[in-house]
């Protein structure tokens, strides 16, 4: 089923061309970001950077349409649903072969699901937590090959997202026959040449691609942690695009008549996590507490610009199911002197790489810090390379986190359950950092996932976002507008809703 086809309103995008020459030329694209990837094994990744480079590798048995949340054939040219929504059948696409030569089949396609689901499946990495996996296809209890060119699901129970699930990384395929997670075989438009770890990632053009060689011959994601260092790259022409940009920087971007500005609407948040497990965050009436002394709209104005709005709900508000009853920000209460606030300062850890979500992370933790001080809180500003923020979030090692989420497939599953479910909530592989366990709350999720009538679904999100408020085991922050740069000779990259950057039609022309 599908409730968003009206946010293809929203984004049609390609990059327009200032100074582009008649005639192309192939050749080395750069793409700067601010952090390197985690790992490029797409079934064990969470994190948007490993994510950049893999969508550029690997594909799924269905995408979404550019510029949209519609789902449409991929690797898989064609599907068909039981009527009961338990099973699953695909017809795959004929003539394609994995970045090693090997066929794609109903056999090799099947094994990206089996080593995830099947524990004694030797591909089942023992240091991988296939955490998509688990909180997003645990409904899946059998793959099977029905015969050489056709895969089945079997569920135990109807899941309305299932289809939107299937267009993100972590179901992409790779071949059977090479599994390493720094080294990614799969079957899209580039393939993996070589990762220098903090440097850089080379991909080359894939010649046997089923919807032809890309136009671009090497494709280069390069580490530049400094924003404004990217800027000067960019500029100078040493890179041709970038991401993670300073709000600060949006009139010097606008400016150059060399540079070109892509925005998008964001299916992103970004928010406050409290760790709901350590005391005295374990009290609500503590963290409503917190909640009530942030000033938001401080946070828009400094830290993003106005490139972002206010975050009510950790759902953004163009998706079905968001509530707009939910107030922007609670009164300080009269009765905090009942609490049993600490004496000590709280730890608030960030990582100090700009993120999708978050332009200036140190910046927006001092502003939460000056905000707690003034209703007598203390804070103790913790920093953390990108890495280890991740590391720390998921075992729970942290008390408050600034943290984000960018959304895979603009349903309101993929925020609620995802990001505040108990399922999610295992140490070691939580996406729900917040650790918060709430048993009705979880209920409606189930039924949620269950409901195939999509109004009957967005009230059931309303209801669980009321959960949210009044428990507030989060801050959600801002909704982040998505910004890139890139010269003004390039062409043809495709910016996704969900932040996807896509560079198979990308290419760089002549400056005359």
């Amino acid at each position: 089923m599908k409730w968003l086809g009206f946010l293809g309103l929203a984004l049609t995008l390609s990059l327009a061309s200032c100074q582009r020459s008649t005639k192309p030329e192939s050749g080395t694209l750069t793409f700067a970001r601010g952090a390197d990837s985690q790992k490029l094994d797409p079934a064990d990744v969470d994190d948007g950077e490993s994510m950049k480079v893999l969508v550029n590798v690997c594909q799924g048995l269905v995408r979404f349409k550019h510029g949209t949340t519609d789902v449409e054939p991929c690797l898989a040219t064609s599907w068909t649903i039981s009527p009961d929504g338990l099973t699953y059948t695909f017809k795959l696409r004929e003539g394609v072969k994995f970045h090693d030569g090997t066929p794609l089949d109903a056999q090799a396609a099947a094994f990206s699901f089996l080593r995830q689901m099947d524990k004694s499946n030797p591909a089942h990495l023992p240091d991988a937590t296939f955490a998509y996996w688990s909180a997003m296809f645990n409904m899946i209890t059998a793959v099977e090959v029905v015969d050489p060119m056709t895969l089945r699901f079997r569920l135990k129970e109807p899941h309305a997202p299932l289809m939107e699930s299937l267009c993100i990384p972590a179901v992409h395929l790779i071949s059977p026959k090479f599994i390493d997670q720094r080294h990614p075989v799969g079957t899209g438009p580039f393939r993996f040449v070589e990762w220098i770890p903090n440097e850089r990632i080379t991909l080359e053009a894939n010649p046997d691609y089923w919807e032809g060689k890309p136009k671009t011959d090497r494709l280069i994601f390069k580490v530049v942690p400094d924003s404004a260092t990217r800027l000067i790259q960019l500029q100078t022409g040493q890179i041709q695009a970038m991401d993670g940009i300073d709000p600060n920087s949006l009139p010097i971007i606008k400016g150059d008549k060399n540079l070109t500005l892509l925005t998008a609407p964001g299916l992103n948040v970004c928010y406050l996590a409290f760790n709901c497990q350590k005391p005295p965050l374990d009290n609500k009436d503590v963290r409503r507490y917190l909640t009530s002394a942030i000033n938001k709209k401080d946070i828009i104005d400094d830290v993003y610009r106005g490139a972002g709005t206010i975050a009510k709900n950790p759902l953004p508000p163009f998706i079905a199911g968001h509530n707009d009853a939910i107030p922007n920000r609670e009164p300080v209460p009269a009765w905090e002197h009942e609490l049993p606030l600490p004496s000590r300062p709280l730890r608030l850890e960030v990582m100090t790489n700009p993120r999708p979500y978050l332009p200036n992370p140190l910046r927006a933790a001092e502003m939460i810090k000056a905000d707690l001080a003034n209703v007598g809180i203390k804070v103790e500003i913790v920093p953390n390379e990108w890495g280890a923020h991740l590391s720390r979030t998921s075992h729970g090692e942290h008390e408050m986190a600034l943290m984000g989420w960018v959304g895979d497939t603009g349903d309101a599953d993929n925020f609620l359950y995802v990001l505040l479910d108990k399922d999610t909530a295992t140490l070691g592989s939580a996406l729900n950092v917040c650790f918060w366990m709430n048993d009705a709350y979880h209920d409606l999720m189930v039924a949620a996932r269950r409901e195939l009538d999509p109004e009957k679904r967005a009230a059931l999100y309303r209801k669980a976002q009321e959960i949210v408020f009044e428990e507030a085991p989060m801050v959600p922050l801002a909704h982040a507008e998505q910004l890139l740069a890139c010269r003004a000779n390039l062409d043809g990259i495709l910016f996704e809703l969900n932040g996807d950057i896509l560079f198979q039609n990308a290419v760089v022309g002549r400056v005359p």
